[in-house]
C-alpha cells in the first residue's frame, strides 16, 4: 500500500470521525469549561439575590428585571479586577456592551451554597450618589 493511499484512508477516517462528532455533540456549549464559562454558568444557575443598594442603583439607572438578565447574557468576567480566591465566596466583576452603553456588574458566588448575591450594579458615566 503505498503513502497516498494510506493518507487518503487516513484523511476518509478523521472526516467520518468529525461528522460522528459533530452529529452527536454538535448542541453542546463547548465554552461551558473555561473559567468565563464556569463563572457564568454558577450565576444563571444558582439562586440570585439582589442587595439593598443594587435595588437603588437599577431605580437610578431606570433598569427592569429584563434589562438586566440582558445585560448578564452579554456579560464577560473581567478576572484582573475579581477576587476569585476570596474565601469563603470569591466576588467577580464583569463588563458588559449593552445599548451602547457600558455596565459593571459585582457578584459574589458562593457555589457551596448554590446562591449568588449582585453586590453592585454600573453604568459607566454615571454616578448614583445616593446609594451609596
Amino acid at each position: 500500500m503505498t503513502f497516498w493511499r494510506r493518507f487518503r484512508l487516513y484523511l476518509l477516517g478523521v472526516g467520518l470521525g468529525l461528522l460522528l462528532v459533530f452529529i452527536f455533540f454538535g448542541e453542546r456549549d463547548w465554552t461551558a469549561w473555561t473559567p468565563q464559562g464556569r463563572v457564568l454558568l454558577a450565576i444563571d444557575s444558582s439562586a440570585q439575590s439582589y442587595s439593598s443598594r443594587v435595588r437603588c442603583q437599577l431605580q437610578c439607572l431606570e433598569l427592569d428585571s429584563v434589562d438586566l438578565a440582558s445585560i448578564q447574557d452579554l456579560a464577560t468576567v473581567d478576572f484582573s479586577e475579581s477576587s476569585p480566591q476570596k474565601k469563603p465566596c470569591p466576588v467577580y466583576r464583569l463588563r458588559s456592551d449593552y445599548a451602547e452603553h457600558q455596565y459593571v456588574l459585582v457578584w459574589e458566588v458562593c457555589e457551596n451554597d448554590e446562591e449568588v448575591e449582585l453586590l453592585s450594579i454600573m453604568k459607566l458615566g454615571k454616578v448614583c450618589g445616593e446609594c451609596d
